[in-house]
């Protein structure tokens, strides 16, 4: 037996399945679901914790931009594994019932902008879904389109004497090799936009503004480990001692300092033009403002003109 609550999935030996939306009845499925437990004698054990609903930032006739959290993956994949967690695919699916295609990918450990196609409300029009994705995919993929990521990285600017903090906007343009070992051509515009190396703490890190403009396999996280300048928390392009000592400041397990703050897509054909912000989630929100608060103050300003929020209830600490 199978049964979503608002605590997660609960299974058992019964063949009986219970779906919900998660929705305001969220209190009523977990009650029913226990008494299931109790009334059958069938211990129901969590399987996966999920603390919040779908967060739909937008949602047009035909996409829909979604508030991806941190380690959750994106869809299933022979990389990712055969797991019991319930992908942000399968999310938005069931949230807003409609068939749902993904327009890009962020890395489970990553958050932000999720931009998917949808199908026609209350219709199942496969050859309309299969075009608004081309068009999307199309225009995300065209020089027009941006993507404004934030990072978290260790170091506080500093490249073999070079303060990078000083350069303002500068281009990486470094080959990557993919999944299957085939290297292609990638591209990122970075800005660090402050960083600290605190004796009294230990902290050395830095915020960092990065814009791709080619979508390559790990690409930002690459890119900044080259510039000795890793993303906190990144297990595979990162440092494990550095990782080690933020998750014992906070930073949540399967979760790096990665977030894609905004994403402005041209119109197209079936779409209008999208250009959508996601705030900061509170796990990155709660390390910048304990550990990078100088930094914060300096560059706010510089921050939300790229459409980089931070919450002001985050700002104060309330998270």
């Amino acid at each position: 037996m199978t049964i979503q609550t608002c605590h997660g999935l609960w299974t058992g030996v019964n063949s009986f399945t219970l779906r919900s939306k998660l929705n305001s009845d969220y209190k009523r499925v977990d009650t029913l679901a226990r008494r299931l437990s109790e009334t059958s004698g069938v211990e129901l054990e969590p399987l996966l914790e999920i603390s919040e609903p779908v967060e739909v930032i937008e949602e047009g006739p035909l996409y829909a931009v979604i508030n991806k959290p941190g380690s959750v993956k994106c869809h299933y994949s022979e990389w990712t594994g055969k797991t019991n967690e319930i992908p942000m695919l399968q999310r938005v699916r069931d949230t807003l019932q409609r068939r749902v295609n993904l327009i890009h990918r962020l890395d489970r450990g990553a958050s932000g902008c999720l931009l998917v196609a949808l199908s026609s409300e209350g219709k199942e029009d496969c050859d309309q879904l299969r075009t608004a994705t081309k068009l999307l995919s199309d225009a995300l993929q065209s020089s027009n389109a941006i993507k404004t990521y934030v990072a978290i990285t260790r170091g506080e600017g500093i490249l073999r004497g070079e303060d990078l903090r000083e350069k303002s906007y500068f281009v990486v343009d470094r080959p990557i090799k993919d999944e299957n070992g085939i290297e292609n051509s990638a591209t990122t515009m970075f800005n660090f936009v402050g960083g600290v190396n605190r004796a009294s703490d230990g902290v050395r890190a830095s915020i960092v503004i990065a814009k791709p403009s080619t979508g390559r396999w790990h690409q930002i996280r690459r890119h900044l480990n080259g510039l000795s300048h890793p993303i906190l928390g990144d297990s595979s392009h990162g440092n494990s001692r550095t990782n080690r000592e933020w998750r014992d400041r906070g930073l949540p397990n399967e979760r790096f300092c990665l977030h894609l703050a905004r994403i402005q897509v041209p119109a197209t054909e079936l779409t209008d033009q999208i250009d959508v912000m996601c705030p900061l989630p509170k796990d990155m929100s709660m390390i910048i403002n304990k550990y990078l608060p100088d930094v914060l103050s300096e560059t706010r300003s510089l921050l939300e003109s790229e459409g980089i929020i931070i919450e002001q209830d985050k700002i104060n600490g309330n998270v």
